[in-house]
């Protein structure tokens, strides 16, 4: 339910203001596979205090003891007479999106909210949602109007019979193309352009003006394997063959057990950068834009590190050179795949075109988007030369990926 708000008011709140920046951001998705863990102690005796059981006084109706728990019997009564209903923890967020939205929506989205169960009172109980229960939406497209039995639609599918959603509207998401006119300047070319027979000059400004003048640059050697990569060397198509080759080996791994291990340390890394001077709002965009670069810290958490470098060994990979090798093969690959509309989602997002949209959520939304937008221009960020490495060998990739369910042990892989 609250997605489908969210996306409603996606829809109809976006517009195109030019004033944001997301570069504030640049680092927030670095990951220090070489981070200080010797705090690390305090966080796991953490994460132990929250997983403990409550303790309920008694193993089962035969075994309840002969002494009375007071304790337990007020902490029960003071709750039963306090609440009669538990809060949902995204009951404050629906309420700040349904009166964001235009009054007109509300009969789209009002009489399904009278079929959820457990939906608060006070949003209920709002002027204009209150009178939409099982009534259904005045205002429908003209392609609906007559339709038999339309009354009997579900009314989670109301809002599809919304007349804005079938208008012929001007995209405001793409901008009109106009085509710039450029003043023609006079050309000069030097005297060693010219032919010695007093040429005209326009036959002479097709001609090179030296065999020698031209310098090549000899592509690098996509059929050889990078000599210790790094985070800024360019890819080779042999560098990304070699890294999709460990893939299958890393899911077996971590059937082993070792994969409950990562997930251990996860909650723990998280809690560590949560301490930190800028901890993100959302920590798991770390695992879409670096997700092998945060598998090998969270190996290192979880003291299966030296474990997991055996399997990536056998490609020749130290499991730093592997996690950069790993992370520039799926930000190339996902350049290789998008299509036009992701190509202009990336530029918009970094011209801030989003902005003043941003702007109009409740403030505490509001860095979560713009980490969200850094998040999906930093999952494209590549260099052409690692494009260029991995297109001939991006249906392989892809293939790789779907025998592996899309999943590098307990990330999913985002494209």
């Amino acid at each position: 339910m609250y997605k489908i708000i969210l996306a409603l008011f996606l829809t109809f709140g976006i517009s195109h203001s030019a004033t944001a920046d997301i570069s504030e951001y640049r680092h927030s998705f670095d990951v220090k596979m070489d981070m200080d863990l010797s705090n690390l102690y305090k966080y796991i005796i953490e994460m132990q205090k929250t997983a403990e059981v409550y303790n309920k006084g008694y193993t089962s109706r035969f075994e309840m003891g002969n002494r009375f728990n007071k304790e337990f019997s007020r902490v029960i009564k003071a709750y039963g007479s306090s609440e009669s209903r538990i809060k949902t923890s995204y009951e404050d967020e629906l309420l700040d999106l349904i009166l964001m939205l235009p009054k007109e929506m509300y009969q789209y989205i009002g009489p399904m909210l009278h079929e959820i169960p457990t939906m608060p009172e006070k949003i209920l109980n709002l002027p204009g949602i209150k009178e939409t229960k099982n009534k259904f939406p005045e205002e429908i497209a003209e392609k609906y109007k007559g339709m038999e039995n339309i009354e009997a639609l579900s009314p989670a599918l109301y809002i599809a019979l919304m007349p804005q959603m079938w208008e012929k509207k001007k995209n405001l998401d793409k901008p009109a193309n106009i085509p710039s006119v450029k003043p023609k300047k006079p050309v000069f070319l030097p005297d060693y352009l010219k032919e010695k027979n007093d040429s005209p000059v326009p036959q002479a400004q097709n001609k090179p003006a030296s065999a020698k003048a031209r310098k090549t640059t000899a592509p690098a050697d996509m059929t050889r394997r990078t000599l210790y990569p790094s985070l800024t060397s360019p890819l080779t198509t042999k560098d990304a063959e070699a890294v999709m080759a460990t893939w299958d080996k890393i899911n077996e791994w971590g059937k082993k057990g070792n994969d409950i291990a990562v997930i251990r340390a996860g909650i723990l890394l998280d809690m560590m950068e949560q301490d930190g001077d800028k901890p993100l709002r959302q920590p798991a965009l770390k695992d879409m834009v670096n997700p092998c670069q945060n598998l090998v810290l969270k190996t290192r958490i979880a003291g299966i590190y030296h474990s997991f470098s055996t399997i990536v060994a056998q490609e020749g990979f130290t499991p730093e050179e592997w996690a950069y090798t790993c992370d520039k093969t799926l930000k190339a690959f996902r350049a290789a795949n998008a299509n036009h509309s992701m190509a202009f989602a990336i530029r918009f997002h970094r011209r801030g075109y989003y902005e003043h949209y941003y702007r109009m959520l409740p403030q505490k939304w509001q860095e979560s988007m713009r980490e969200s937008e850094a998040a999906l221009v930093a999952m494209y960020s590549v260099l052409r030369e690692d494009v260029e490495a991995v297109s001939p060998i991006r249906e392989k990739i892809r293939k790789k990926l779907l025998e592996n369910g899309e999943m590098l042990l307990i990330t999913p892989i985002i494209y």
